[in-house]
Parts: structure tokens; C-alpha cells; sequence
């Protein structure tokens, strides 16, 4: 620990000494260095200046001398003038230029300065001469003109002024060149005291530079074996890890599980919503967006936000190469990553945990089962044998029947159809009598048949194939059967044994004089349990149930089973409906059976809301049962016929008792199946009654009345 600091102390100390030098360098080295340079470049350009035109005086003394002597022996001195007026010129560009140099503070350039306009006042008449200097007479020929004169005159006074303010020029001139000299020479040498301490500091500069070379590699050092064993612990670890950043992008450092986890290999910008999008639902998606953007609040509480986490336990779906798809189960933990400056990355950790779910799914289902054969050994305990194993009986061979019409090859959509249809009216008839026996095992397996029914149903072309499962399911509920059937046969062991409750054993055969009293009251307990489970409540009155024949006693039970659940589902209304309109809060259902002229005669009525003929054509029309146009030719009894039509119901949804649009119709057809007939009515707001008529023979015909 206290080698570290020292280390860190060290290595900040080199820093700050590194960055003090440097500033140092700039400050004492580099800018004045910099300055110097531009000082003496400057006053290097000076004194060339004042060097090359410090014998400008001369050269203008001359000039004046060879104008006055041109003009004495009448030559031309145009040329020379305009060589004057030129040198003045030059001179004054010169000392313009001095004035911007350190030569602008000695005493010789104010010297000179002051020399000069005095000097050039006498230049000035000469330069500024125009005109003639000379004219041709006939008697003297060429003689000075008056301008010639003045010219002279002033030439003369230019040379005597030459003899004293040149010179005093020339001098002052040459001390101004002196100094530039000097100030160089002391600038040179500044500029070499300055070179040899900047060498001080670069040869500084370097070693710090060489030490902070040595610190980058073995700091690098350090770095690549911290990379390393990040890269092995990522390769070796089981989870899947990858962090995301603000905009759900995922990093560029994660394990190799997570290629693994989801089958790609590739993470590179990809984003995190992209990574799920094809192995979750869009609503699974959306919700784990929204989870996941809640991470980046500043305020959230990570630990409280993980209950609920909406990819805890996640079913994804992958592509396999023959076509099929792999279901896996994924967890996902987030974590927030924080710096200094706040929220940075969150850490994704990413565990497959399909073994997990599917031992707690075996855990469960074995749960399920043990309560169910405890459910199931309880309502056969209240099942009267007899009536028990005739159910099993007759459910076998229902079955039976079932399996033989799935196995008849069909050949088009109506053969389909009317294959669903007769299937349908078997499982339905056995769900119904289970209900009744308050089988509710078999009762769950009839209604996940119908389920399947229903869904093939309503496709709009099918095939044999399509028929498969249903086999499957078949056998299910045959294997059901005849583990209640195995467990009926030990409890009658137990009963005979007397180890329960002694059963006489010469009751074999069911007692049709025991039967009707059990058909009662199995018949309202189902009303009961129905009404029930939608918060209604009914009361089931009999009459003339010990009248029906042996051979009507089945059929009979079936269709009332249908009567029941249709009235208690469609007609009798909720305790605050009935209360609403005057009605006792119980609904009351009337069965009476009694003999007739020439048959027998079944009456089934309820006292509730009745049946609105226009809520029945508008059913069908919204199911397609009907076009409109037929709806507008039904007249109110015709319309009352649309309930015994296959797979129709005014029910919204679907349950086990109600929505599937095959009680009526199968009613329809047992009635038919015994050569009876079936008649309605009903009044709105006041009952409904079904009226069937029976042969005192069995006739395989029937009408709708």
C-alpha cells in the first residue's frame, strides 16, 4: 500500500516538475529568445540602412559641386539635378525607416534629425530649379538667364552649407551605424546566453521525457497484463457480459459467453434493443426498453427497481439448421457502472437458466398431478359408483367413436368441416356429463380439446395434417380416463372391504330407481357451480324425472346438461340486473318430464332475460353466419332458429361453459337423433322455455318446430 503512494507521489512529482520546466522553457527561453531575434533582425535591417546611405551627404556635396561648375561653363546639368533631387529622396526613406528602429533613441539620430531639414532647406531651391539656365544671343551668343542666376546663387549657398551640416550628417550618421553595431553585438550575445540555458532545459526536458517513456511502459506493461486476465476471466466466465452506454449501445468489451448465449458473433454497434428484437415478443421488447432506460435516472433505486425487471426469466426462440426453432430461458441482471462524473455504462450480466425453469416446470407439474389425482380421488369419493363407472363406460366408447372419425380420410373443406362438427358435439356431450359428475379433470381435458377444435375451426383451409395433434390429445384424455378408472376400481376394492364405506354387492348394476334422485341433484349442483363462477344465482326444480325410460335416460341427461348451462350462461341475470327490474335475486329453472299422447314430453324453462331476436341476427351477422341480406328475409321465428345452428353464440369470448356455438346444436341433434322435435319461445325480460317432444319409439328424425 504505501509503495503504491510513494510510487503515485513520484510519478505526480515528475509531472508537475515536467510541466514547471516546460513553462519555464517558454517563459525564459523561448519568448525572450523571440523577442531578441525580432530585436535583432530589426536593427540587423538598421544599420544596412544606415550603412549604405550614411555617405548620402557626400554624394549630394558632390552633386552641388558639379551643378555650380556645369553652370559656370554653360554645360547641361539636368542630369544633375535630377541625381540631387533623387539622392534627397533616398535619404528621406532612410531616416523614415531609422525612426521605427532602436536608432530612434540615440542622441546621434536626433542629431541627425535635426541636421537634416536644416541641411535640406538649402537642397530644396536647387531640386525645385524648372525652366532655362542658359539662352543663345546674336551679338554674345549663349548667356545665363535670370533663373540661371538665381540657380547659381543657390547651388553656391547649398555647397557652403554642405561644408558644414554634411559633414555634421555624414557624422552623426556614422555614430547611429556604431550604435546598431554595438546593440547587435549585445543582443548576439543575449541570444547565445539564452541558446545554451535553453539546451539546460531541453537536456531536462528529454530526461523527464525518457522517464515519462519508461513510466508509459510500464504502465502499458501493467495495462496489457490487466487486459489479459480480463480477457481470460471474459472467456472463462459462464455469464454473458457486455455494458451499454447512454444510447443502448453495447461495448466493445463483453464475454465470450454472450456469443455463445445468443448464437452471433458479431456485437460491434450493434444496439441492445437489436440484440432481442427477433428472440422476444414486441411487447417483451418494448417493456424491457422502458426498464432498461429507467436505469439512467439519476434518482432510481437500482435495488428497488429489480423486482421488476421484466427479462428476470425470458423465453427466447432461436433458429436451428433443420428449420426448427431451440427454446431457451435467459436472465438478465443490470447493474449501474458510476465514475466520477456520474452514471457511465450499465453492466448487463446475461445467464441461461432453461435447466432452472425446466426443473421448477417438472417440480410444478408433478405438484399439479399429485394435487390432481388428490382433486380427483375427492369428487370420486362424492360420485356414486355406478353412475361413475357408466360414465367411464359410455365416455370410452364416445371416444371411441371420436377417434374413428378423425381416422376417415377427408377429401375437401366440407368433409373437414362436418368431421370438426361431429367431433365437436362427442367431446362436448362428455364435457357436459363430467360437469355434471363434477369431474372437473375431465372436464379441463374436454374443453383444451374444444380449444383445438375451435382454432381449426375458424382456419380457412385445412389439411389431415391438421388433425394430428388432436390424436395425440385423444389419447391424453383416453389415458386419463382410464387412470380414474384403475383408481374407481381400488375404491370399490375399499368399499367392498368395508374400509371406507361398505357397498352391497349385489348393487352391481345401477338401480334405476337410484338414478333419477342422483340425475336431480347432480343436475343442480352443476346449475349452481355454473352460476357461480358468474356471480349469478339459481334454483333448479324438477318434476317427472323417475318417468323417463331407459332408453330416453342418457340422451335425456344430455340434453338437459346443454338446457342448464345454456340458460344460466345466456338467460338468468347477475343479482343486481334481477334486482334492477323487480326480479328475486335467484334465478329459477324449470325441468318437467311427463308422458304424452304418443310420446313424451320435456319442458325446460328459465325465468330470465329471454332472447332478443335482434341480438340473434345481429350475431350471425357479425359471425358470418348470415349475409345481409338473409338477415332482412328472417322473420322473428326464423331468427330464433339461428341458436340451433352449428358454431353459433351470441357469447362474446369463450369458456368451458359457454361461447363455442355447440350446446343448441347439439341439443338439436339428440333430439333429432330420438325423432323428436324442439320448439322455442320466449318473451324479452321474462323467461325462456324450450319445449321437446318425444316418440314413445325411437324415430331418426326431427324437425325445429
Amino acid at each position: 500500500m504505501s509503495t503504491d503512494l510513494t510510487g503515485r507521489i513520484r510519478d505526480r512529482a515528475a509531472t508537475l516538475g515536467f510541466l514547471a520546466l516546460l513553462v519555464a522553457f517558454i517563459g525564459l527561453v523561448l519568448v525572450p529568445g523571440w523577442q531578441l531575434a525580432n530585436r535583432l533582425s530589426t536593427e540587423t535591417a538598421a544599420l544596412k540602412l544606415a550603412s549604405e546611405h550614411r555617405s548620402q551627404p557626400e554624394a549630394m556635396a558632390n552633386d552641388l559641386s558639379a551643378i555650380r561648375d556645369r553652370l559656370g561653363s554653360g554645360a547641361y546639368v539636368g542630369q544633375a539635378l535630377r541625381e540631387l533631387d533623387a539622392t534627397m529622396h533616398e535619404l528621406d526613406s532612410a531616416l523614415a525607416q531609422l525612426e521605427h528602429t532602436s536608432a530612434a533613441d540615440s542622441r546621434a539620430w536626433r542629431e541627425a534629425r535635426t541636421l537634416w531639414p536644416q541641411y535640406r532647406r538649402y537642397l530644396e531651391p536647387v531640386v525645385s530649379f524648372k525652366g532655362l539656365p542658359y539662352r543663345d544671343s546674336d551679338t554674345g551668343g549663349a548667356e545665363m538667364t535670370p533663373g540661371g542666376r538665381r540657380l547659381l546663387g543657390d547651388t553656391r549657398r547649398a555647397v557652403q552649407a554642405s561644408h558644414d551640416s554634411g559633414q555634421k550628417l555624414t557624422a552623426a550618421l556614422t555614430a547611429v551605424g556604431t550604435q546598431l553595431e554595438d546593440g547587435i553585438a549585445s543582443g548576439s550575445a543575449t541570444l547565445r546566453m539564452l541558446m545554451l540555458t535553453g539546451v539546460a532545459f531541453a537536456c531536462a526536458l528529454v530526461a523527464l521525457l525518457a522517464y515519462f517513456q519508461w513510466l508509459k511502459a510500464r504502465h502499458e506493461q501493467v495495462a496489457i497484463e490487466a487486459r489479459n486476465q480480463t480477457r481470460d476471466i471474459l472467456s472463462t466466465v459462464k455469464d454473458g457480459l457486455c455494458l451499454i452506454d447512454a444510447d443502448f449501445r453495447i461495448g466493445s468489451t463483453r464475454s465470450a459467453a454472450l456469443s455463445t448465449l445468443f448464437r452471433r458473433e458479431r456485437f460491434d454497434g450493434l444496439y441492445f434493443e437489436d440484440m432481442l428484437r427477433d428472440l422476444v415478443p414486441e411487447k417483451t421488447l418494448v417493456t424491457a426498453m422502458k426498464y432498461v432506460k429507467l436505469l439512467w435516472g439519476e434518482r432510481v433505486n437500482e435495488n428497488l427497481i429489480r423486482s421488476i425487471n421484466p427479462l428476470s426469466e425470458v423465453e427466447v426462440q432461436f433458429d436451428r439448421d433443420d428449420g426448427q426453432q431451440d427454446t431457451r430461458y435467459l436472465e438478465f441482471d443490470f447493474h449501474r457502472v458510476k465514475g466520477d462524473e456520474g452514471l457511465r455504462h450499465v453492466l448487463v450480466s446475461v445467464n441461461d437458466v432453461t435447466s432452472r425453469v425446466m426443473l421448477a416446470r417438472e417440480l410444478k407439474e408433478s405438484q399439479a398431478n399429485a394435487q390432481v389425482q388428490m382433486d380427483m380421488l375427492l369428487g370420486l369419493l362424492q360420485v356414486d359408483p355406478h353412475q361413475l363407472m357408466s360414465f367411464l363406460d359410455e365416455s370410452g366408447a364416445a371416444l371411441g367413436h371420436v377417434n374413428s372419425v378423425l381416422k376417415v380420410p377427408a377429401r375437401g373443406d366440407l368433409e373437414f368441416r362436418d368431421k370438426i362438427d361431429k367431433v365437436f358435439r362427442e367431446i362436448h356431450r362428455l364435457k357436459g356429463e363430467a360437469s355434471a359428475l363434477g369431474l372437473t379433470t375431465v372436464e379441463s381435458r374436454a374443453h383444451s380439446f374444444e380449444d383445438m377444435l375451435s382454432g381449426l375451426r375458424d382456419r380457412q383451409q385445412l389439411s389431415g395434417s391438421d388433425f394430428l395433434p388432436l390424436v395425440v390429445r385423444l389419447d391424453e384424455i383416453l389415458s386419463h380416463l382410464q387412470s380414474i378408472k384403475d383408481l374407481a376400481g381400488r375404491l370399490d376394492g375399499l368399499r367392498a372391504t368395508a374400509i371406507l364405506s361398505p357397498t352391497p354387492a349385489a348393487a352391481e348394476q345401477p338401480d334405476p330407481a337410484r338414478t333419477v334422485p342422483d340425475l336431480s341433484s347432480s343436475l343442480e349442483g352443476l346449475a349452481i357451480r355454473i352460476a357461480g363462477d358468474r356471480g349469478k344465482q339459481v334454483r333448479l326444480v324438477t318434476a317427472g324425472l323417475d318417468q323417463v325410460p331407459g332408453d330416453y335416460r342418457k340422451a335425456v341427461r344430455d340434453v338437459v346438461i346443454q338446457l342448464i348451462r345454456n340458460a344460466v350462461v345466456h338467460g338468468v341475470e347477475s343479482p343486481d340486473a334481477r334486482n334492477s327490474v323487480g326480479k328475486d335475486p335467484t334465478g329459477v329453472l324449470q325441468l318437467q318430464f311427463r308422458p304424452r299422447d304418443q310420446g313424451f314430453e320435456l319442458v325446460f324453462q328459465d325465468d330470465g332475460a329471454g332472447i332478443v331476436a335482434d341480438r340473434v341476427r345481429d350475431a350471425a351477422l357479425r359471425r358470418g353466419t348470415i349475409t345481409a341480406e338473409e338477415a332482412q328475409a328472417l322473420d322473428t321465428k326464423a331468427t330464433l332458429a339461428l341458436v340451433f345452428r352449428s358454431g353459433f353464440s351470441t357469447y362474446e369470448g369463450s369458456d368451458r361453459d359457454a361461447g363455442r356455438g355447440v350446446g343448441l346444436d347439439f341439443v338439436l341433434k339428440c333430439v333429432q337423433a330420438l325423432g323428436g322435435r324442439i320448439g322455442v319461445a320466449t318473451a324479452p325480460g321474462k323467461y325462456t322455455r324450450f319445449s321437446i317432444t318425444l316418440p314413445a319409439e325411437t324415430v331418426r328424425q326431427g324437425a325445429v318446430a
